[in-house]
């Protein structure tokens, strides 16, 4: 392991090893991105046509809560193993994977009592019949879905090390491998089952086929419990930050299920879910990329005690980013009633004004990517900042415009545009470290009127072609 972590010394300080690992990293997400994106289409496609709405609707806020107590519990393994300093034994993987096993457990736990909790609430008559909350299978499905955690706690955490590493050629195999059995999977379960359970054990079989790919694709020592009072101390020490960060993230990401999700039809809600799924394949795609490098480019970036470089170089990383964005935000904008029209029946077309809105959100997604750079140097207040920034923008935005305003659409451009606070919070912060040029933020903003001439040609190609 020493020599492992000499190695990757000295592939951080050779830049131009570095450019060509980001090269490769970015090559190889955009071939995942691709298939992960087909696979999405052909599942939506099919289950679209077998589900209903409303078990999109349930099935979203069965995964909003998952999600939230993921989150709330999320110990940061995967970043503390990527950014560790010195040798990377496998007394501390073993550690690590202890805690994301208890971690697993306690989630667990949560979810059943969250299930009590909902039955009884929904005994009481607290939620509205016609509502997700509202139906009588979701605290049994929130009960199940607990299952994700504690299985996914079993997985090998060689595959964080194979990141540190920067070999992403056998992360991508794996993540390939493994949304093309679980949409094939879940999609076998829809045309047997026909309900939210399909859905609900197609995400516990994808956590089965996680964990053995894990074992079986990422060479590292063998797991066993391990109980370092050192290394426990040391996860916990780190941790701490990483879980108000996480937990604010996830107040954040989430509250659009939870407030929608009690303000609209349980249908209404599944066509909000479902946009939002069409949204995130440019955001998903873009932080995957990201997730993969960022933490490793802005480390290394940080060695560089010019400003002047440093900020030619983050703007050189982002160009991508900002591209993709841009362009994908107007092409949505213009396209997505003939896509939604080409993808789904009649009785999904409400959800086209809804990506619509949502994808203007898009174009906060560069500046945003500047949030690593505090995280690379480990400054985890002023991340916290953000995320409360952010935070409060949606919840706030949000109660006003639904008990407020009493209006749905509001509360959609709420949801897409509630990130301006937090980008004008990392611009201030950015320029005052020398980092951020405020010419080079805008410079590809005409991509978003590019991407919405090519958006409206293709609708106007559809049309004339059918």
């Amino acid at each position: 392991m020493k020599f492992i972590s000499q190695r990757i010394s000295g592939l951080m300080s050779d830049r131009d090893s570095l450019r060509r690992k980001i090269m490769a990293s970015a090559a190889l997400s955009t071939m995942v991105f691709v298939m992960q994106v087909m696979a999405r289409i052909v599942s939506t496609i099919v289950l679209t046509r077998i589900l209903t709405p409303e078990i999109f609707g349930v099935f979203a806020v069965v995964m909003t809560f998952i999600f939230v107590l993921e989150m709330f519990s999320d110990l940061g393994v995967r970043s503390l193993i990527l950014t560790r300093e010195g040798e990377l034994d496998d007394g501390f993987l073993r550690s690590c994977w202890t805690a994301q096993i208890l971690r697993g457990v306690l989630i667990l736990l949560v979810c059943i009592l969250l299930a009590f909790g909902i039955s009884w609430g929904q005994g009481a008559e607290w939620f509205d019949p016609k509502s997700s909350y509202g139906d009588p299978t979701l605290p049994f499905a929130i009960a199940a879905i607990g299952g994700f955690s504690i299985i996914s706690g079993f997985a090998s955490p060689a595959k964080f090390v194979y990141e540190r590493e920067m070999k992403f050629r056998q992360v991508s195999k794996e993540t390939l491998i493994r949304v093309v059995l679980t949409t094939v999977i879940t999609i076998g379960l829809a045309f047997w089952l026909r309900n939210i359970w399909a859905l609900v054990l197609g995400n516990l079989a994808g956590a089965v086929i996680m964990v053995t790919l894990s074992y079986a694709m990422f060479i590292g020592p063998a797991m066993r419990l391990s109980w370092s009072v050192d290394d426990f101390r040391v996860i916990i020490e780190r941790g701490k930050w990483i879980i108000g960060h996480s937990a604010l993230s996830a107040v954040t990401v989430m509250a659009d299920r939870f407030v929608l999700g009690f303000a609209m039809s349980a249908s209404s809600f599944g066509f909000y879910y479902i946009a939002r799924q069409i949204v995130d394949i440019v955001e998903t795609f873009l932080n995957t990329v990201h997730a993969q490098m960022g933490l490793q480019v802005f480390t290394e970036l940080h060695k560089d005690g010019e400003e002047a470089s440093l900020r030619r170089r983050y703007y050189r990383y982002r160009i991508l980013f900002d591209s993709l964005a841009m362009f994908g935000a107007g092409t949505l904008m213009t396209f997505a009633p003939t896509l939604v029209g080409i993808i789904y029946d009649d009785r999904y077309a409400d959800v086209a004004g809804m990506i619509q809105i949502l994808s203007v959100g898009l174009i906060l997604i560069g500046p945003r990517l500047l949030r690593e750079a505090y995280s690379a140097q480990r400054r985890f207040r002023e991340m916290t900042v953000l995320s409360l920034v952010s935070a409060a923008t949606i919840w706030v935005g949000l109660f006003i415009a639904i008990w407020g305003f009493g209006s749905t659409t509001l509360a959609l451009i709420v949801v897409a545009l509630h990130r301006i606070p937090e980008v004008t919070a990392l611009l201030v912060m950015g320029r005052r470290e020398g980092w951020v040029s405020l010419l080079h933020e805008v410079r590809l903003m005409p991509l978003v009127l590019v991407g919405a001439a090519v958006g409206w040609g293709m609708a106007e190609l559809w049309a004339a072609a059918t």
